[in-house]
């Protein structure tokens, strides 16, 4: 990256960006694993599930609104989405259960 980038942004923002990996020399975010397109993004889902501090659930939710994968429809992406939706509805739902069972115990 052009040193005068970081000369222009203020020292706390480009101390955030290089704890996310969004600045520096760091390969792994030059490059995905399989046929997804997340590296050709300056922000990439893992940026967000740090920055987020996003439980698996709601991680695996951003993941596919983000990607574009290869041999993959969006269709099926949505599908995969609301299928987790109802699964972390159920347990939330339940630990709501569990939570009002034991206060009236």
């Amino acid at each position: 990256m052009d040193p005068k980038v970081y000369e222009q942004i203020d020292y706390k923002i480009y101390l955030k960006l290089k704890e996310l990996g969004m600045l520096g020399d760091d390969n792994e975010h030059s490059f995905n694993v399989g046929n997804s397109d997340y590296s050709k993004h300056f922000i990439q889902p893992w940026h967000i599930w740090q920055e987020w501090k996003l439980n698996p659930w709601d991680a695996d939710i951003i993941k596919r609104v983000l990607r574009t994968k290869e041999g993959e429809s969006r269709l099926s992406d949505y599908e995969k989405i609301i299928h987790i939706c109802n699964e972390r509805i159920r347990q939330l739902t339940n630990e709501n259960r569990n939570t009002k069972s034991n206060i009236v115990e």
